[in-house]
């Protein structure tokens, strides 16, 4: 069995922890979120593991707040039949294809540096906050 224990980017790759929402999300100012839709997804709040050669304002340990846009997909698919006017309405689905690698049995995401919007230079976590 072949298993990665390390790797580097090349060029403006980046290798991100793959954090996702689990259990109740309280903002700083103590603010109780509803996760019922967040649980399992992505948190876009990510720690950067490894960073390629040209990513000059990003270093391992950073957290960085990740923009999934660009590995967003829609899916189309026939919904139901309205007789009365003839038409028929379509069931739009996004869904986010962002790609991951298991590094040493965790799983972590692969993306570029331009999936970064900002670095975070100070910050606080309480329990159960965003960075969990």
């Amino acid at each position: 069995m072949f298993k990665i224990k390390k790797v580097r980017p090349l060029f403006t790759g980046i290798v991100t922890t793959a954090k996702k929402y689990v259990g109740e999300v309280k903002t700083s100012g103590g603010l109780l979120l509803d996760t019922t839709r967040m649980e399992g997804s992505l948190n876009p709040y990510q720690t950067v593991v490894s960073v390629g050669a040209m990513c000059k304002d990003v270093k391992p340990g950073d957290v960085v707040k990740l923009n999934f846009k660009r590995y967003a997909k829609a899916n189309h698919a026939p919904g139901a039949i309205d007789e009365a006017q003839n038409k028929q309405f379509d069931n739009l689905s996004i869904v986010y294809e962002i790609p991951m690698i298991d590094i040493d049995g965790q799983e972590c995401l692969f993306l570029q540096s331009n999936d970064i919007e900002y670095v975070v230079e100070d910050y606080d976590v309480d329990e159960g906050g965003l960075l969990q």
